[in-house]
């Protein structure tokens, strides 16, 4: 009885298990088909009188990324459902084998009893006991053959309830199967035409490749611009830490010299990395690096149409180097700081402007800023408003902006992938 219990509790929890994971799944589906429906609704909102981008072409990559999410969601879905009608198979043909056995034991008692079914051979069987004893032990037999006979009945009856269970719910899983199969197919037709968009696009976009190199030259001088401005920045938080190192020297050595006593030992005029070495900065730089894919985006709700490091244009012979992540959001949608700092500047460029905060030996930085309203040296907290997300460089009705997070070397910039940093979506 306890093994037979044991088995039953793990094929509940099991169970359960697969109940959980489904939920699982449909909340992941639920969620990626809330970002399709944004990103189609961002696609929709376009200029009609403008030409296609780049950004449109990354859009519809996007799209079609998600869209594969979704069925490889479906996908996921359907091997449960498929595990759970096998499972339901093999139990249905156990309890079916189990309740055929049942049946035949419990015709043999019922055969049994109809040939010893008189009240006088049931006596006769008593009193033709040997002794007082045995007649005891011939009545407790009888006994036992009434309880036996009635525990068949009842695990006859538990088995067919049983059986009609496994059969309902190998029902709802065929269902449930049809209904996904059917939720598959027209996702993947989606696929299909989001495929000839984008084919759409790369051909309109092969046409006017000549245009986008310029565009592309434009952007990068632009993120020339904002490397050269990180790089002042952290060569100017080394001079002035180096010039506060040499102050407090030279006071330490006028100290010193005032004194009757011997001089104190001279404090190195060598200051430490500010961005880097000092105990303040390390605090926040290990708190930093503690919350690596915790941070926040930077904006409530975009997505990503740029990508960091070197890629290649579908279908052209163009290619971008990003210093960060280019986030497609909402025109006017607030920026925020994905960490606390210190505002290290605020520069405006083209356009836009742009934000960088100081995280210790970290730097993020948010360009395409419209409506600063921060400043520099302020402190900032995690999820703090530095600003307003401006309009794409395509002027196409969208919102974009560009996160670069930034790592301090020695005395050098080192840039980093931000997407290993923010929580995944």
């Amino acid at each position: 009885m306890r093994i037979f219990a044991f088995i039953v509790s793990m094929l509940l929890l099991t169970g359960a298990a697969k109940a959980q994971s489904r939920e699982e799944l449909e909340k992941e589906r639920k969620e990626i088909q809330k970002e399709i429906e944004e990103i189609r609704q961002s696609q929709n909102s376009l200029k009609k009188d403008k030409n296609a981008s780049i950004a449109q072409l990354k859009r519809v990559q996007a799209l079609i990324r998600k869209r594969d999410a979704i069925i490889a969601t479906i996908n996921k879905q359907m091997q449960l459902i498929d595990n759970d009608i096998s499972s339901n198979n093999r139990e249905i043909y156990r309890l079916t084998k189990e309740l055929d056995t049942l049946k035949a034991q419990y015709a043999k008692t019922i055969e049994y009893a109809y040939k010893n079914r008189s009240s006088y051979d049931m006596l006769n069987f008593i009193f033709s006991a040997v002794s007082f004893n045995d007649a005891i032990k011939r009545i407790a037999y009888l006994k036992a053959y009434r309880e036996y006979r009635g525990r068949q009945v009842e695990n006859i009856n538990k088995t067919q309830k049983l059986l009609a269970q496994k059969n309902e719910t190998l029902e709802a899983n065929k269902t449930l199967k049809s209904q996904t199969l059917t939720e598959q197919s027209q996702e993947m037709k989606k696929l299909e035409d989001e495929k000839k968009e984008k084919d759409a696009v790369v051909s309109k976009l092969k046409a006017r490749e000549s245009e986008l190199e310029k565009q592309l030259t434009t952007k990068r001088k632009l993120e020339n611009n904002i490397k050269n401005s990180i790089a002042a920045i952290i060569k100017r938080e080394i001079m002035e830490a180096e010039k506060a190192a040499k102050a407090k020297a030279a006071a330490a050595k006028a100290s010193a010299a005032n004194k009757t006593t011997a001089p104190a030992k001279t404090t190195s005029t060598r200051a430490a990395n500010k961005l880097e070495d000092t105990p303040e900065v390390t605090a926040v730089s290990v708190g930093f690096e503690n919350n690596r894919r915790k941070l926040p985006w930077p904006v409530s709700k975009g997505i990503i149409t740029g990508k960091f490091g070197t890629q290649k244009i579908e279908g052209t012979r163009i290619t971008e180097d990003n210093i960060g992540i280019y986030i497609q959001t909402d025109i006017g949608a607030s920026v925020k700081a994905v960490y606390e700092g210190t505002v290290s500047s605020v520069h405006n460029f083209g356009d836009g402007s742009a934000v960088t905060i100081r995280h210790g030996k970290y730097l993020t930085t948010y360009y395409n800023l419209t409506g600063v309203n921060v400043g520099k040296n302020q402190d900032v907290k995690l999820g703090d408003v530095i600003g307003k997300a401006g309009e794409s460089e395509d002027e196409d009705g969208i919102g974009k902006v560009l996160f670069v997070v930034t790592m301090v070397v020695g005395s050098n910039p080192k840039y980093l992938n931000p997407e290993e940093w923010i929580k995944p979506r």
